[in-house]
């Protein structure tokens, strides 16, 4: 199932990409901004983008959303927050060295701050709900986007995640995004040592 929600939200990612330079892209990035938060009844705007792309087996039967459906729309609010002002994607795919959410978060721990950095990751991790593990991440998205501009994220990736902490596997997902978010850049590391 987890791949399937990658190839599905990279499919929504890459179409509304190439709209970035184009009116209607812009205003598919703002309008899925502004349903951050909000309850997607109300926020029709957005409703073309998501449903049109989703297969039927991802669409709930019932009123509230699928876990499918809140973790690819949370997925590309999250693109959406990070994609604006930028002219080049931010979104990066797996064969472009990406390894999950700690990949692109690693880039806060650089130079001052990165005490403050850890503090925020961790608080996420150990959210108690998913709103507020989204909240938090949202805030770590707004500060990747503010001291690492050039930091990119694998949107697609991240849906599945999502989709996996929304199944009950949290603890798999967390340790995962932990393990690359504290591990030491190698290639650093190894000429550091050369150094010597």
């Amino acid at each position: 199932m987890g791949k399937d929600i990658y190839g599905v939200t990279s499919k929504i990612l890459y179409r509304g990409i190439a709209l970035l330079g184009n009116p209607q892209g812009r205003a598919d990035l703002a309008n899925l901004r502004n349903s951050m938060g909000k309850n997607l009844s109300q926020c029709p705007e957005i409703w073309p983008i998501i449903f049109e792309s989703l297969p039927e087996d991802f669409l709930s039967k019932k009123r509230d959303l699928s876990d499918e459906e809140r973790a690819i729309i949370t997925a590309l609010q999250l693109f959406a927050l990070h994609q604006q002002g930028q002219e080049k994607s931010v979104n990066i795919g797996k064969e472009e060295g990406f390894s999950n959410m700690g990949t692109s978060l690693r880039d806060l721990r650089q130079g001052d701050g990165s005490l403050g950095a850890d503090r925020r990751f961790n608080a996420m991790l150990t959210a108690s709900t998913y709103e507020e593990f989204i909240g938090h991440l949202r805030h770590l998205v707004k500060i990747l986007k503010a001291k690492s501009p050039q930091s990119k994220v694998n949107y697609g990736n991240l849906a599945k995640d999502l989709y996996w902490i929304l199944r009950g596997k949290k603890d798999d997902v967390i340790i995962s995004w932990a393990r690359e978010y504290y591990r030491e850049n190698r290639k650093d590391k190894g000429e550091e040592d050369n150094d010597k």
